[in-house]
């Protein structure tokens, strides 16, 4: 299998949350692959260039676009191990899915896209600036300095706390795509900058260090702006 996976101009640099979870849901799995870096100009690369967008799959002859796309075909193609094992587990998902769209997305999102733009290629500049600026009706400048950022970010994790305080993983005693889901924007983070704006709940922070950990630290290993060796 091989993962189309978005790079920055370090192409051993992969911060993209949806290209996390995709790869969260495959180690879920078990399954091998290897991941193909991508930046954000090189559309004429892409294996499915009407899609346009990472992660895009290939398993053989098959080519699944989109990271939800791709869950659904592991699920199907690979059922030995469950992402997602019960109708409840499912729904605990969904919702999460909606959390991190109305909540955690927004709060790390306009702190993150200035920081993303000063390390993707050059070439990556202009459309990344352009896309996200024409988004947002904002330049990233502004945008990352809108009012209540950390609040925003604080007030989520103090929800986020609730679970964890009661339970090792949002999926209960093992991980499953609740907490891939919610945690793949963390990873965007993690891989991009070092630096914090919000204070990270001690229930928030142990379950990210759980996660860092799973699979023999995949993602601890990933490599991150700054850091001299590759993963």
């Amino acid at each position: 299998m091989k993962l189309y996976d978005l790079a920055l101009a370090d192409i051993d640099v992969r911060p993209s949350p949806f290209c996390w979870l995709a790869k969260f849901a495959l180690l879920h799995k078990g399954l091998e692959f290897e991941t193909e870096p991508l930046r954000f100009a090189e559309k004429h690369n892409y294996p499915d260039q009407d899609h346009g967008r990472v992660p895009i799959l290939r398993d053989g002859d098959h080519i699944i676009s989109d990271s939800a796309n791709i869950i659904a075909y592991l699920e199907k193609s690979y059922p030995g191990e469950r992402i997602v094992a019960t109708p409840g587990e499912q729904a605990a998902a969904d919702f999460y899915n909606s959390w991190v769209g109305a909540n955690l997305f927004p709060a790390l999102g306009p702190v993150m896209f200035v920081r993303v733009h000063a390390a993707v290629h050059e070439d990556d500049k202009e459309y990344f600036r352009s896309s996200r600026e024409k988004r947002f009706g904002q330049t990233l400048e502004e945008l990352s300095m809108t009012p209540g950022l950390k609040e925003k970010a604080e007030a989520s994790l103090q929800v986020l706390s609730a679970p964890l305080v009661r339970h090792k993983f949002l999926g209960g005693d093992k991980p499953n795509l609740s907490d891939y889901i919610v945690f793949s924007p963390f990873m965007w983070q993690r891989v991009t900058t070092s630096e914090t704006f919000y204070e990270t709940p001690q229930a928030v922070g142990a379950w990210q260090e759980r996660m860092l950990d799973l699979f023999d630290g995949y993602a601890r290993k990933a490599k991150t702006l700054g850091d001299k060796t590759a993963a």
